[in-house]
């Protein structure tokens, strides 16, 4: 099947070829809209933006709970973004995914790029902005820590001792 998007320098295979970025929010249209201002993009490409080499997508991720993801599951987060390289060198590509992360994080969404660059990207495409706790010592997996009870909603809290 032949690439609709145009023939890509990088070719099919490479590392450099696509990226998928998470935002914890909702409505994707709302997210490529913020993040065209915030990059100055003029033209209005509907449902898609270009960036340098990199076109970027929104759509509802598949893979939501339809609750509140945990702030660590990003791959349950509300929007992804997808980002595709028809053509450019990797630098290029590795710069245009940079300018979408750290336009998306400057307005306040919480972003990370899931990609084989990803360590190329500010904060490891922003992993290491979100980091998940480690491991109770007990092998449990989970942490009583505080850190858990301050996501907790207030009115969540009454009739339980945490």
């Amino acid at each position: 099947m032949p690439n609709d998007r145009g023939p890509s320098s990088l070719g099919l295979d490479s590392t450099y070829g696509d990226a998928s970025i998470y935002v914890d929010a909702e409505a994707a249209p709302r997210v490529l809209g913020r993040l065209r201002g915030a990059l100055g993009l003029i033209e209005d490409d509907g449902p898609e933006l270009t960036v340098g080499p990199v076109r970027v997508y929104g759509e509802r991720n598949d893979y939501a709970a339809g609750r509140r993801a945990h702030p660590f599951d990003f791959l349950q987060w509300p929007t992804v973004l997808e980002c595709e390289a028809p053509e450019g060198t990797p630098a290029e590509v590795v710069q245009a995914v940079t300018a979408v992360l750290e336009a998306l994080w400057h307005g306040g969404f919480k972003a990370l790029a899931a990609c084989d660059f990803e360590d190329e990207l500010p904060a490891r495409g922003g992993a290491d902005r979100y980091p998940r706790p480690a491991p109770a010592p007990d092998g449990s997996g989970g942490s009583s820590s505080t850190w858990w009870k301050n996501l907790i909603l207030p009115g969540k809290r009454k009739g339980r001792n945490l």
